[in-house]
């Protein structure tokens, strides 16, 4: 009886750690500047922004992907826009294989991310194996 009670007790608690340590939800940029939501669709986790700092371009006009390097997606508003795309969970707290798109700078690059409590560990990098990048550390809303 103990026996099972120790199985019953571990894998619920492996199951709260893991919820704990989820990717879903919404996080800050570590710059402030912006949120946004993980959410998962299938097997991949993607995220869309769902807020800004200045929503609006100068005009006043709702904020625009105004350095896409396709010139056709340049209309595009900002909000609502997935800017991580295609992450595989790779066990435990990480998730990898993805892409992340910078408006910023119109440029898309390979992306990885770790859980470590209210802290999302973001990589994005020129190379597939993450060396040539950095990292940005994102802060859970609640």
């Amino acid at each position: 009886m103990k026996k099972y009670f120790l199985v019953i007790t571990l894998a619920i608690t492996s199951v709260c750690i893991s919820l704990a340590q989820s990717v879903i939800g919404k996080w800050k940029l570590d710059d402030g500047t912006a949120i946004v939501e993980v959410y998962q669709e299938g097997d991949n986790f993607n995220g869309r922004i769902v807020w800004l700092e200045e929503p609006n371009d100068p005009d006043g006009t709702p904020a625009k992907d105004n350095n896409n390097p396709d010139e056709k997606l340049r209309t595009r508003q900002l909000i609502g826009l997935n800017m991580l795309s295609g992450l595989k969970h790779k066990g435990g707290n990480e998730y990898g294989n993805g892409s992340i798109y910078d408006p910023g700078n119109g440029k898309t690059y390979n992306c990885s991310m770790k859980v470590e409590g209210n802290t999302l560990k973001v990589r994005g990098s020129l190379d597939k194996r993450g060396i040539l990048g950095r990292t940005m550390d994102w802060f859970r809303v609640k």
